[in-house]
Order: C-alpha cells, then structure tokens, then sequence
C-alpha cells in the first residue's frame, strides 16, 4: 500500500472522528508520518462522574455441590419397592441409603428392576390376586421370574424420575404422564407431585390392583397444610 493511499484512509479516518492522522500507525512502516507541534496547550475539561460509587460488593461464587444424598424422584419408590421385606434393618438401611446416593441415571433401570420386581410381586398379591397388578405379564412363560412377570412396571419405577407434561391441560392426577404412555389413564393432565395428591394411595393401587385408586393407607392429605395459592403453596401454621 503507497504513501498516497494510507493518507487517504487517514483522512478519511479523520473526517468520521474515528482517529487522527497523528496517531495512525500499526507496527514498522517505511512511510513515517510528521507530527508538528504547535507549542499551544489546550486545557483538559472533563465532566464530574454521577454514577453511584462502586462499594466493592461482589456476587458470591456459586457454592460448590456435595455428593447427592437423596433422589427426590417419586415418592414411595424406595420404601415400597427396595429391599422393603428384609429382616436386617441395618442391610435395609445401608441399601435405602446407596440407592439415594446413587446418581447414575442411566443405569438405574439395569441396577434395581431385580429389586423392584421382586417387592411388586409382594404387592401384587395384597388382594390375594397375582395378575391384576398393572403392568404384570399373564403369562410370564417357562422362567416365571419376578423379572420376567413385573418388569415392565419394575423397570419404569426403577427409573426413578417424577415427569411433567408442561403441554398438560390440567395439572390434577399423580402419575398421569406414566398413566397416559401406558395407556393405565388416557388422559392430558401435567401430572407431576401437587401438595393434596395421595401419591401412597395411588403407588399401592397401581401395585396391586392395577387401578389408580382403591387401595388406601387409611391416612388423607393434610388439606389444611397444602390449600395454599401462591409459592411456596403452603397454607400458613395453625394456631392453637
């Protein structure tokens, strides 16, 4: 690029108020640019600033995460259906815990279906009737194992995940989206946990009746607890 054409860019420069002749420069370039200067000092004016002052406050770190210690998933799941009939508490105790710890997603389906279906064929015959549990093979063929005769409703509760179904047009029914992809109850509720759902109800009766109700811990939602409106949806203490 000559002398002629760099002038032109600073001029051009100049007239734009991006930059001046007399600073344009980037690295060694054989055509120097002259800068005079007149001997006159112009005084500096600024405005005073009227942000407000910097205090020195910063946002804190996010904390840093601990190792999980519960799953929050569907409720019932680990009581009811992970090593719920064994006679060494402390056995019981340390499985609860490690299926609680246990963050692996992806594997538990594999890990806990033996488990789970061996507690749903417990359940499966609390009506004295071992083939109206939902999901339960009729036939279960020539290995009639837990697995192979609760596994589909073993392997779903293995997963332990609670879904919503934000397209939902009612959010009423614990278990809707899972009723509705099984066909158990068609429906286009959002499902998930509300306060006043018997979520125990609902777990034991699709365990051994094949139903969402019927089944009953003979104890009911606490609606005096749960009939808030407005977060966190908690009606506030009674009095004495």
């Amino acid at each position: 690029m000559n002398r002629k054409t760099l002038l032109s860019i600073g001029s051009a420069l100049v007239a734009i108020g991006v930059m001046s002749v007399a600073g344009y420069g980037c690295g060694d370039d054989d055509d120097a640019v002259t800068k005079t200067d007149s001997g006159t000092t112009t005084p500096e004016t600024s405005t005073p600033e009227t942000g407000t002052p910097d205090t020195g406050t910063k946002n804190p770190a996010p904390p840093t995460l601990g190792a999980q210690i519960d799953r929050l998933g569907r409720p019932a799941v680990n009581t009811a259906l992970n090593h719920t009939f064994d006679l060494n508490s402390a056995a019981k105790g340390a499985a609860k815990d490690a299926y609680n710890k246990d963050s692996t997603q992806a594997t538990w389906g594999a890990t806990y279906v033996a488990q789970t279906s061996a507690n749903l064929a417990v359940l499966d015959g609390l009506d004295q009737d071992c083939n109206n549990q939902f999901l339960a093979s009729k036939d279960a063929g020539a290995q009639n194992s837990n697995v192979a005769k609760y596994g589909t409703l073993g392997g779903v509760t293995a997963d332990d995940r609670l879904w919503l179904d934000t397209a939902g047009a009612t959010c009423t029914t614990y278990l809707a989206v899972e009723g509705q992809a099984t066909g158990l109850i068609p429906n286009t509720d959002c499902g998930g946990r509300g306060l006043g759902y018997d979520v125990i109800d609902v777990t034991y009766s699709a365990a051994a009746i094949g139903n969402v109700t019927g089944v009953t811990d003979g104890i009911t939602a606490d609606t005096a607890k749960t009939g808030g409106v407005a977060f966190p949806f908690l009606a506030a203490p009674l009095t004495q």
